[in-house]
């Protein structure tokens, strides 16, 4: 009863969605989790908090109520409730783990509550009991660093936010990454006032210049005072004031000096794997942040799906180099592939193609005009390198470039492919006129 064909350890969105794949190819399969069906991302990252974005957001556009013709309110006076923002946010939590953990019931997926310790690459320990394995993949994801900067002082992280009890009138962040950035701007939009301490002399230089540019100007748009070149401190000791530290993150492997001293490689608390997942012990796998390549879960739930091919023999390299990525606020930035300077520096003769949002007539209709599309492609045959979106829902208008680049599309066949009208999609079809030296609705 305790043998496996497959166990795995972590049930966020890289396990739970390997151990869905494992069982639909007819895998028996235990999936083993310690707190909650789901993992960080569901439970008290990515679905929470973008939970709160929407009530921020609608927030924010009620206060434009008269710029849209509406009357009758004073929608300058209308304020959050953070403990109702919140009580929602959990709520679609509590929807969508549910339905996971009846996915997961239907698929015949054997679960096991409590913290697994690996005996062996085929042994698994469980509160006592021991679970025997042919192939194990391990998904324990990664948790935030609490820097122990004054013991008078408590330092929220991404995962305990949400037990702050009321808003504070200031809240200073650690780390200008992706979710420091996310959590800026959220509590900004709250009337907030917040201050970010980054380490380094520059802040997520990863992003296409003219994203950098749009986001450093949101910011002070926003009155965020991003300070870099500064260590996250403690000086504002007043109990309106939150410390909340999104520096960094260490995969989580306190349970893994078994499989260590097996010869698991780990680096930086990472466990190296290669293009297909595979670590350096025979049968082991790891997905997901614990892994430490792109700490994104659709990259998780992706390594998730692949590494059940790789185990029944149907090798594929994950395709890194085509994972989107998203960053959430009111005007959002979603991006893939190259930069124009990444490509440059690659060799590729580069041509771009950039629209504004202000000559789009949905994004007008809309009363969100800030923003563009960029489209980076190659000279000699048209193949998109790149595309970066800064728009409202660029995170879900990047899932058409996407499939462009997974299909080696090339800038004629976006401008050759009909887009519906008015919408903000219509952007990424003028970009790619304008790439061409032919574009319509601007000069």
């Amino acid at each position: 009863m305790n043998y496996f064909d497959l166990i795995i350890i972590g049930s966020g969105p890289a396990g739970y969605v390997a151990a869905l794949r494992g069982a639909q190819k007819g895998l028996k399969t235990a999936l083993i989790e310690k707190e909650s069906i789901g993992g960080v991302c569901l439970n008290w990252g990515c679905i929470p908090s973008k939970s709160l974005l929407a009530s921020a957001q609608l927030l924010e556009k009620i206060k434009k109520g008269e710029e849209f013709g509406l009357t009758g309110v004073d929608f300058k006076e209308i304020k959050p409730n953070w403990e109702k923002m919140k009580q929602r946010a959990f709520k679609v939590v509590d929807k969508l783990t549910k339905g996971v953990q009846t996915l997961l019931k239907k698929g015949g997926i054997t679960i096991i509550t409590g913290e697994a310790t690996p005996i062996s690459s085929r042994e698994i320990k469980v509160n006592e009991e021991i679970y025997t394995t042919k192939n194990l993949i391990i998904a324990t994801g990664s948790s935030y660093e609490t820097p122990e900067l004054n013991k008078d002082t408590k330092i929220y992280t991404p995962k305990t936010v949400y037990s702050i009890e009321k808003l504070p009138e200031k809240i200073v962040i650690g780390g200008a990454g992706v979710i420091g950035i996310e959590f800026a701007l959220l509590f900004s939009l709250l009337g907030v006032k917040v201050e970010i301490h980054e380490k380094n002399s520059q802040f997520m230089e990863y992003l296409d210049r003219d994203s950098h540019d749009f986001l450093t100007k949101t910011l002070k748009k926003s009155k965020i005072d991003l300070q870099l070149s500064k260590e996250f401190t403690i000086e504002d000791r007043s109990e309106n004031t939150a410390y909340l530290s999104a520096i960094s993150r260490k995969g989580n492997i306190s349970t893994l000096n078994n499989l260590i001293n097996q010869g698991l490689t780990v680096e930086n608390s990472f466990i190296k794997t290669d293009l297909k997942c595979r670590t350096t012990l025979p049968n082991v796998y790891a997905i997901g942040d614990v892994n430490g390549k792109i700490m994104l879960a659709h990259v998780a739930s992706t390594e998730g799906s692949y590494v059940i091919d790789t185990i029944l023999g149907e090798e594929k390299d994950i395709p890194y180099d085509m994972m989107p990525f998203n960053l959430y606020a009111s005007t959002e930035f979603a991006s893939i592939g190259l930069s124009e300077d990444r490509a440059k520096e690659q060799g590729f003769l580069v041509e771009i193609g950039k629209f504004p949002l202000s000559a789009n007539g949905k994004a007008l209709a809309d009363g969100n005009s800030d923003g563009f599309v960029k489209v980076i492609y190659e000279k000699k045959y048209g193949e998109i390198l790149g595309v970066h979106i800064v728009a409202p829902n660029a995170t879900d208008l990047i899932g058409e470039a996407s499939l462009g680049m997974r299909l080696e599309s090339t800038i004629w066949d976006i401008a050759a492919t009909v887009h519906p009208h008015p919408t903000l999609i219509e952007t990424f079809l003028e970009a790619s006129f304008k790439a061409m030296g032919e574009p319509l609705h601007i000069t």
